[in-house]
């Protein structure tokens, strides 16, 4: 009975394990199976093939082995200090230039000299007008007071004349000793006494254009006459 057992068990062993080693599919092959249809194959387009550009490895450079410094028994040089740099200074403000004083007129008379010989009693302007060496006649002069208005004598009379040829005097000039052989020579004159005694001083005398037109010639020749005297003008004509 035991042996029977035994043999039964065996013989289910063995049946699973040929069971588990393909038997049954074995079977399953040997049966029928039905054929599939087949369908008309769809043409199929190969892509055409790319040339890919290929990249360009670059060689690599071994790795080198680093030599150590050998001890030396000379000194190591010590790098110089680099002294830094001094910045440009800055540049310096530039003055405004001075202002340029305007030019002066330019005259047609020019004054020479000029002078007072002190006498009591007379106020008179005495001119020596000349171009080169010759006296000049026609060129007229006036008087103004301090604020440029024409001054007028006790008669009304303007103080604007003009020089004449020639006045040949042997005295009259504190400068100049006159005598026959070098006389005082002057060619014109105007007597201010009036405008004077009414306290006009000083006054101011000036070579103008003309009897009527006061447009000046020359620069102001400011008189202060005091207690009186000659006042002479020496000039020269351009």
């Amino acid at each position: 009975m035991n042996k029977f057992l035994i043999v039964l068990i065996g013989a289910l062993v063995l049946l699973v394990t040929f069971s588990a080693c393909g038997g049954i599919p074995f079977v399953a092959q040997n049966s029928a199976t039905e054929t599939p249809t087949r369908r008309a194959a769809r043409p199929t387009f190969t892509p055409k093939a790319k040339a890919s550009p290929t990249e360009e490895i670059e060689p690599t450079e071994e790795p080198t082995e680093t030599e150590e410094p050998q001890p030396t028994d000379e000194p190591t040089a010590i790098p110089a200090t680099v002294k830094p740099t001094k910045q440009a200074a800055a540049p310096k403000p530039t003055k405004p230039p001075a202002p340029t004083e305007p030019p002066k007129p330019k005259f047609s008379i020019n004054i020479t000299s000029q002078f007072i010989c002190s006498q009591d009693g007379i106020n008179e302007v005495v001119v020596n007008v000349k171009k080169g060496r010759a006296l000049v006649e026609g060129v007229f002069f006036a008087a103004f007071d301090a604020g440029g208005r024409l001054l007028q004598d006790g008669a009304e009379k303007n103080l604007i004349t003009s020089t004449y040829p020639v006045s040949v005097s042997t005295a009259g000039n504190c400068r100049l000793s006159g005598s026959f052989e070098n006389p005082v020579i002057n060619n014109g004159k105007l007597d201010v006494a009036d405008v004077v005694r009414r306290g006009t001083n000083p006054i101011i005398i000036r070579f103008v254009k003309s009897e009527t037109d006061l447009t000046p010639i020359s620069e102001d020749i400011r008189i202060d006459f005091g207690t009186g005297g000659r006042y002479w003008i020496y000039t020269q004509s351009n």
